[in-house]
Order: C-alpha cells, then sequence, then structure tokens
C-alpha cells in the first residue's frame, strides 16, 4: 500500500488536518498516512516547496504526496499530479509547490486533476484540499492509473528560486527559513560556502542590516553554548544558529530576507 504524506500550512488547532486525512480514509480505509508538517508559514509557497523537497527524497518509491499551501484556491489555477521520474506522486495545485521536486527528481508526466468521480460530491471553494487533493491521493492509493484523473499538460507553474551569488567579495544569498530550533536555513549549498570559506575560519555576517560574528564549523561542540556558529546542516546548506539559543528570535530573522557573509582577515 502507497504511503499518503501530507504537507500543508493547516496548523493542527483547527478541524482542517483531521479532514483532510477523513476525505482519505473513507475511500481508503487502509491508508498509510504520514504527516511531514503542518506548519509551513501561512501561504509561503516557496518555503513550501523547500520544505516537500528535502522531506521527499526520503520517501520510498510509489508515494504519493498531497500539497496544501494554495493561496489561490478558488481561482482559476489548476489542480494537478506531477509524477517524478523516480516514481513519486505529488498533488496539489499549479502555483510552483512543485518546482524544487521538479527539478530535483525529473518530471515523467503532469497531468490536470478533472475527473469529478474522484473527488467529493461537494466541492467547496476554499478547501481543495479536503474535496479534490486528498480524495484523488486516495483513489491513486487504490490503484488507479494517473491517466485516470484528468489530461495531460504540457508543464506547470515553477517559482523563480533565489540563487546565492559571489558580490564584491560577499557571499550573497537569503533565508529560505527558520527551524523549531530558530536556526537560520539559508540557499547556500555545501559547495559554494565550502569554496568561500573553511571550517575554522569567523564570518561576518548581515542579515538585513543584523550584523554578527560566526565560526565556520563542523558541529556545534566545537564552540560554547551561547555563540554564533555556521556550519553545513542535514540539507547541505548553510545554516547559522546560536549553541544552544534561538538565533532567529534574537535578531527577528524570518524567510526570504537576505543574507550577506565575508571573511574577516586574520
Amino acid at each position: 500500500m502507497p504511503v499518503i504524506a501530507l504537507l500543508s500550512d493547516l496548523g493542527t488547532k483547527d478541524y482542517f488536518v483531521g479532514a483532510l486525512k477523513g476525505a482519505i480514509l473513507s475511500i481508503n480505509p487502509n491508508a498509510v498516512i504520514v504527516d511531514i508538517t503542518h506548519e509551513v508559514p501561512r501561504h509561503d509557497v516557496l518555503t513550501a516547496a523547500f520544505t516537500l523537497a528535502h522531506a521527499a527524497e526520503t520517501f520510498p518509491k510509489n508515494t504519493i504526496f498531497v500539497a496544501v499551501v494554495d493561496p489561490g484556491v478558488g481561482t482559476s489555477r489548476k489542480s494537478i499530479l506531477l509524477t517524478t521520474e523516480n516514481g513519486l506522486f505529488f498533488i496539489g495545485p499549479d502555483n510552483g509547490i512543485f518546482t524544487l521536486v521538479a527539478e530535483r527528481f525529473g518530471v515523467k508526466e503532469i497531468r490536470e486533476l478533472t475527473n469529478k468521480k474522484l473527488m467529493r460530491d461537494e466541492i467547496s471553494s476554499t478547501f481543495h484540499g479536503r474535496d479534490v487533493f486528498a480524495p484523488v491521493a486516495a483513489h491513486l492509493s487504490r490503484g488507479i492509473a494517473p491517466a485516470e484523473v484528468g489530461p495531460g499538460l504540457p508543464g506547470m507553474k515553477r517559482l523563480e528560486l533565489p540563487r546565492p551569488k559571489i558580490e564584491g567579495g560577499e557571499m550573497v544569498g537569503e533565508v529560505l527559513l527558520i527551524d523549531v530550533f530558530g536556526n537560520i536555513l539559508t540557499n547556500i549549498d555545501r559547495e559554494l560556502i565550502e569554496n568561500f570559506a573553511g571550517v575554522g575560519d569567523e564570518l561576518e555576517l548581515d542579515i538585513e542590516g543584523k550584523k554578527l560574528i560566526a565560526k565556520f564549523v563542523r558541529t556545534f561542540a566545537e564552540v560554547g553554548v551561547g555563540e554564533t556558529v555556521c556550519y553545513v546542516g542535514s540539507a547541505n546548506l548553510l545554516e547559522v544558529a546560536k549553541n544552544q539559543g534561538n538565533l532567529a528570535g534574537d535578531i527577528a530573522a524570518r524567510a526570504h530576507l537576505k543574507i550577506r557573509l565575508r571573511r574577516v582577515k586574520g
């Protein structure tokens, strides 16, 4: 039985996530449902795209992902099924949320969800996650062919992703997200930062005017409690943190801010 993995910005306070799961289980009572997260910042499609891509790489072939970060729900935006070259399925709005999984895993085919027989009888204009995406995922988990969901599409919407660059001797990147520890994840990948600085180097950081000095380390244990560090995290991206502290909270950092780094001259 394929896994159905859920990602959304719905939170867990209200009934929404329960309704997603109910819609799935009413069609496939044996469904295996996994929550990736329901705490994506509200309406933040870019953060959702990043989170989905990094979670998806650990899931088995044939997993069905349902992504519900959908600020355009009820408009003319399409609902789609993306099948990747490595055998994963992604269901959600055509708003760019699948940009990174398409880039990372390759596109086998894209289909528009138009088969009303696979959806709930009444479709709300504000909750396609429950009424369209979740039911289609449930039917797919029971073995229907992807072709049954609707016609093929030549492409899908893709986000313009921020790319890091070297500018005047500085590394310029962007904050992608803030994790639960208050660590700041950037879009600067391992290769870029390791060509820019070495382990043990001190770096001057500027995050939208908040200036910091951080040591580039492999692990938190290389510095004392409360010290600021840079390191390559589990997503192979540069992160900035305070050892056993909440750096993002201290400096009011948030996703999509610019970050500049320069080496401290010894």
